[in-house]
């Protein structure tokens, strides 16, 4: 019984994992298109001397949205690392126990 509570509890944090990482990548899309739009901006004023795109509003939104957007990818990046480390410990523990069992067995044949 203790086998299957812990492969349950294996699956629940492998989803969970995965979860994250399908909001991880998005988020990286969503940086990737930050990214290009303040490019896209800094060319629109490459040739105009008179004024700065840094000051553009525009500009400061999707840097803005940058820096948020990295700041929750650094936060799922830590969960994941959390749930990596939580999988572990269960496969060792379960290797633990199955070895622990398969020597109970064989003591007890």
């Amino acid at each position: 019984m203790a086998f299957l509570a812990l492969a349950s509890q294996k699956s629940l944090l492998t989803l969970q994992k995965n979860f994250l990482q399908f909001q991880y990548t998005s988020i990286q899309n969503q940086i990737q298109y930050a990214t290009s739009q303040m490019t896209a901006i800094e060319r629109e004023y490459a040739g105009d001397t008179g004024s700065d795109y840094t000051e553009d509003a525009d500009y400061i939104y999707y840097q803005d949205l940058d820096d948020q957007l990295e700041t929750e990818k650094d936060s799922l990046d830590s969960q994941l690392t959390a749930i990596e480390n939580e999988i572990s410990s269960l496969k060792t523990m379960v290797n633990n126990n199955i070895k622990t069992s398969c020597t109970l067995n064989l003591v007890n044949s």
